[in-house]
């Protein structure tokens, strides 16, 4: 098909051919939106997808190989921001795009990141970050719209939470509606409530727009719901009803499956072998978000042994030390880590685990404390100090923990064990027998480990 809007030549050629099968698999696979879009703005998804994976510059960060599928999979989702626009938009000032397997430094940062985007620079995602968000609603958040709606909110040429506007009615109701939902979020933040909109759109007005645009097509109707008003304002932004045609899905968790790992253990071998901190870095997280426990300690151990002052490599070693039962070996790494950086939230939550696997309670109920203290919506602090407050024979508290980690994070299978076991140490027979069933679903592991210690 050929779109009477073209005047490209190139991309009238190009939009002639017959979209690939196998990249309409890709999109039914990995774009949730597209099995809920009408033909022709399946068809306009597809126009943009292709302009988009043959005119921008692809490449991959810590030696990551970029497959079609994920140019493909990248470019739809992007392509859902314009799906209502009178004519369609290419992202004709987006470059290029770079692709790491998951979370992943930048030289300037010290901190690990999903995704990024600045005025005139590339944009980048985590490919890991990509997929869930299109293969499911696993917490209402998408890197690819996250990352594009910095774009668009640069085009006037500042990124600053306001978009270019079609008029002065439309920038009145604009700042007064997104000024006031902006306060409302400050003040949720501060209070430490749970909400909606991600409490990283409180950091600034660019990621308020960000969080709010990933909100807004992630989870149209609880946005129209809970915030008429502003999910009004974004829908004659984007000239879109997505709460009209998207379902609401209920929110599940994600993961690889066997053949998508196989395909980076190539990459992996050849980080692992490499000279490079923040790609092995960047693998330790990966592996680490996997699963992968095992391979999160060897790339962090390369990194450290190539650089051994780096805090925030010993803090994830000391986590995959965590998971793989080394408790001893996880706390000497935090406590070197705490020699580099002292104020570093996620080492003392780790220390805390590494406490709570030696049975050390107190000190793991001091250092979750202080995790908390600085940061009420950390579910897996509320955890951690759940099980401190089991071992200390404190149960009726360690519910309250526990429950508070499952209300932040539903599908944590320990979550519901811990409480399933401080239950049955209260005598609630029932409620412990249907928690520790939960566990079980979510993680079939958890099945005949009744009464294991698990940090």
């Amino acid at each position: 098909m050929i779109f009477s809007w073209f005047k490209d030549r190139r991309r009238k050629e190009l939009l002639a051919e017959p979209f690939p099968a196998a990249w309409e698999e890709y999109l039914a696979q990995n774009v949730r939106h597209y099995a809920h879009l009408d033909p022709p703005k399946r068809d306009l998804m597809q126009a943009v997808t292709r302009v988009l994976v043959a005119e921008k510059n692809w490449s991959g960060g810590a030696s990551f190989a970029i497959t079609e599928e994920m140019k493909v999979t990248v470019a739809a989702q992007a392509s859902v921001l314009v799906l209502g626009l009178d004519e369609p938009y290419f992202f004709e000032r987006v470059q290029s795009i770079i692709l790491y397997p998951g979370a992943y430094r930048h030289p300037s940062e010290r901190r690990s990141l999903a995704g990024e985007a600045w005025y005139h620079s590339p944009i980048i995602v985590s490919w890991k970050f990509v997929l869930q968000a299109g293969r499911n609603a696993a917490n209402g958040g998408n890197v690819v719209l996250h990352e594009f709606a910095h774009h668009l909110d640069g085009l006037d040429g500042d990124i600053d939470g306001t978009p270019p506007l079609a008029g002065p009615e439309q920038e009145k109701t604009w700042y007064r509606v997104t000024a006031a939902e902006y306060r409302r979020l400050l003040g949720s933040a501060r209070r430490h409530e749970v909400t909606l909109l991600d409490h990283y759109g409180a950091t600034s007005k660019a990621e308020f727009f960000a969080v709010a645009t990933e909100c807004f097509f992630e989870r149209p109707q609880a946005m129209r719901r809970q915030h008429g008003e502003f999910y009004s304002v974004l829908r004659d932004f984007y000239r879109q009803d997505p709460a009209e045609w998207l379902p609401d899905a209920a929110l599940a968790p994600s993961s690889f499956d066997r053949r998508e790992l196989e395909e980076m253990d190539s990459a992996v071998l050849r980080t692992l072998q490499s000279e490079d901190v923040d790609a092995l870095f960047t693998l330790a997280v990966t592996c680490m978000d996997d699963g992968r426990y095992d391979l999160a300690e060897q790339a962090a151990s390369r990194a450290i042994d190539l650089d051994p002052t780096d805090a925030e490599i010993y803090q994830y070693r000391a986590a995959a030390r965590v998971k793989l039962g080394n408790h001893r070996a996880a706390l000497e790494d935090c406590q070197r880590a705490l020699r580099l950086d002292d104020a570093d939230r996620d080492t003392y939550r780790a220390r805390g685990a590494a406490y709570v696997g030696l049975r050390q309670y107190e000190l793991a109920k001091d250092d979750l404390d202080r995790v908390l203290r600085e940061n009420k919506q950390d579910a897996e602090a509320y955890r951690l100090r759940g099980s401190a407050l089991a071992g200390l024979g404190q149960y009726e508290r360690a519910v309250s923990d526990f429950s508070m980690a499952i209300a932040m994070s539903p599908y944590s299978a320990e979550a519901y064990y811990g409480r399933g076991l401080a239950y049955r140490s209260l005598g609630r027979a029932e409620d412990a027998a249907a928690d520790l069933e939960k566990a079980t679903q979510l993680d079939p592991r958890m099945a005949g480990q009744d009464g294991a210690n698990h940090p």
